[in-house]
């Protein structure tokens, strides 16, 4: 295994992190074991995963075998807008009907100003991922034109320690090496005050030992807003041989502030249906002599970048555990395509 630092956290991980997305059951252990002898040091996990039933199987895992101390261990609190969005509806039920009109529309507009969803620069990674802006936009509208009351704030901050305590008693642990939130982010300006307060007790508590955000959305935009706010360590987007060229000068400018950057999706495309053939071309154009398969490949190309810190991977296999390894610690020339 190869590591690289993770920003100022100064954590050393592996360049290749397990996802933790389908493990659900007992039956992962002997996964879990082999990663951590292969050198995989970093599990990253959210509380929507199988509605928290990831985070359970991993806190047994952790209990039983008394590994939690070997690894970074990540998770999201996916839950976090579920108050934020109580607050939106509470003020739109409120506001007559053609004023609720009034701020859908801007929301739309603004959302159309952005071009956020134009082709080439936004990928749908998994079904419903576009509902994700009509509601970030909204929020974004009706609260920049009627703020929050000091009484939501305080629900907001108390629902989200309440969604993390739950995630560390399913975890089994007293705490997280990374807590993503928020969490598929859709809008940089959800990046706000009540998110730094939050990151600011959790650490003064202990409970979390770095600050992090993630989305799959809009990904320059929310990775340059992230790099300029200050408050986070981590950031973790969606990068693959389709998205780079957007990508890479905004990657190149949060490593400059000091974060830790975090690949996911690198290989996505390639099990999605209906994918274009020049995003497959285009990966073995740039590394035409590499006799891997397209996911391995992936993050062999991935990894290549000097910003990037390591690259999440989704392996439910041996198999596919031992394809993906036979890249870290890889440095090679990629073609100018």
């Amino acid at each position: 295994m190869s590591y690289r630092v993770l920003g100022r956290t100064g954590f050393m991980v592996s360049e290749i992190v397990l996802g933790t997305f389908p493990f659900t059951s007992p039956d992962s252990d002997p996964l879990f074991d082999r990663s951590l002898e292969r050198g995989i040091n970093y599990f990253d996990c959210a509380s929507a995963y199988s509605q928290g039933g990831v985070e359970e199987n991993l806190g047994r895992y952790f209990k039983q075998s008394g590994n939690r101390e070997r690894l970074f261990l990540s998770t999201k609190l996916s839950a976090y807008y579920g108050m934020v969005e109580q607050c939106v509806q509470e003020i739109l039920k409120g506001l007559p009907a053609a004023r609720q009109k009034e701020l859908r529309k801007k929301a739309q507009d603004l959302l159309e100003r952005r071009t956020v969803k134009r082709p080439g620069y936004h990928i749908n990674y998994f079904g419903g991922q576009e509902k994700q802006f009509d509601k970030a936009y909204l929020r974004y509208v009706v609260l920049k034109e009627y703020g929050m009351t000091d009484a939501w704030r305080a629900r907001i901050k108390a629902n989200a320690h309440k969604l993390l305590e739950e995630s560390l008693q399913r975890l089994q642990t007293d705490y997280v090496d990374v807590l993503f939130l928020p969490h598929g982010s859709a809008l940089p300006e959800l990046m706000d005050d009540i998110v730094e307060e939050l990151f600011s007790e959790f650490k003064k508590k202990g409970l979390i030992r770095a600050s992090a955000v993630s989305f799959h959305n809009d990904v320059t935009n929310n990775l340059l807003n992230a790099s300029q706010v200050g408050f986070y360590d981590v950031a973790m987007c969606a990068y693959n041989i389709a998205n780079h060229a957007a990508l890479d000068p905004a990657m190149y400018k949060a490593r400059q502030s000091g974060m830790g950057l975090i690949a996911m999706k690198v290989a996505k495309l390639f099990s999605m249906q209906n994918q274009p053939p020049w995003r497959a071309g285009k990966l073995n154009a740039t590394l035409p002599d590499e006799n891997l398969s397209i996911f391995a490949k992936s993050y062999l190309w991935a990894l290549q970048n000097p910003n990037l810190s390591c690259c999440v991977s989704q392996m439910e296999t041996a198999a596919e555990l031992n394809d993906n390894l036979q890249v870290v610690g890889r440095k090679v020339p990629l073609k100018a395509v």
